[in-house]
């Protein structure tokens, strides 16, 4: 069973929000090693003071100088640069595969913005997750949950299973195997052992997507590519559409 992790950072506001919507995945060869290593990596931070009840994303991590949720005794509360980069070697040290999305807002055309964002957000990860999908017979894609309403959940996944089986007839290739889960980071929470540590197993790669997300964010918005830079090796494909 092939995995796959799948995040997204921004908005569709144009004009309001973001410049700029990334959604990539990240897909390991050992889906244990990428897990092994966030538990390890999750467990370091928490020791040293960092607030269980605040989610240790890289934004969380980036404004952690000046969020009061985090205590002034954790010890990379004025120095984020350091945790973020080791997170970022932690995946690249990975066997994995990374592709992402960057979708330019303001190329967007005004036909597409009256689509409304549940259709872009499907539209878009269909076209990142092409390849992926079509490279392998066995996957379990995790998605994180950006919507609470199972409807929605069930439309994107019916969207991308009808998607996935044309374009896989159509090269003459047998159906795949595709189970889509949702989750969010406390979805493991209140779960006895074995089935919480299967869902902790989805959630730590889906962590690794949003330190993939933010990376490639800052290099969008920011102009900052030096953190992109640091997984530069396992970005096997990029997608910019409406530049």
């Amino acid at each position: 069973m092939r995995h796959i992790f799948l995040d997204e950072t921004g908005d569709f506001g144009f004009g309001k929000g973001t410049k700029y919507l990334i959604i990539a995945a990240i897909s390991p060869e050992s889906g244990k090693a990428l897990n092994k290593k966030f538990k390890n990596f999750n467990a370091h931070l928490i020791s040293n003071g960092w607030n269980k009840d605040v989610e240790i994303k890289a934004f969380h991590l980036w404004t952690s100088p000046t969020n009061a949720d985090i205590p002034a005794n954790y010890k990379y509360k004025s120095s984020p640069k350091q945790s973020i980069e080791f997170a970022l070697s932690e995946i690249a040290a990975v066997d994995c595969h990374i592709e992402y999305i960057a979708v330019k807002l303001d190329g967007v055309p005004d036909a597409y913005q009256k689509m409304g964002t549940s259709e872009l957000y499907k539209m878009y990860s269909w076209d990142l997750l092409k390849g992926l999908l079509c490279n392998h017979s066995k996957v379990h894609l995790c998605v994180d949950r950006r919507d609470r309403h199972r409807d929605s959940q069930m439309k994107f996944d019916g969207f991308l299973e009808g998607k996935v089986a044309a374009e896989r007839a159509q090269r003459a290739m047998p159906p795949i195997e595709l189970r889509i889960s949702h989750l969010h980071s406390k979805a493991a929470d209140g779960l006895k052992a074995d089935a919480r540590a299967e869902v902790e197993f989805f959630v730590r790669g889906l962590q690794a997507a949003d330190f993939v997300c933010w990376a490639i964010k800052r290099q969008f918005e920011n102009g900052d590519h030096s953190w992109a830079k640091k997984i530069e090796p396992r970005i096997k494909a990029r997608y910019h559409i409406h530049f």
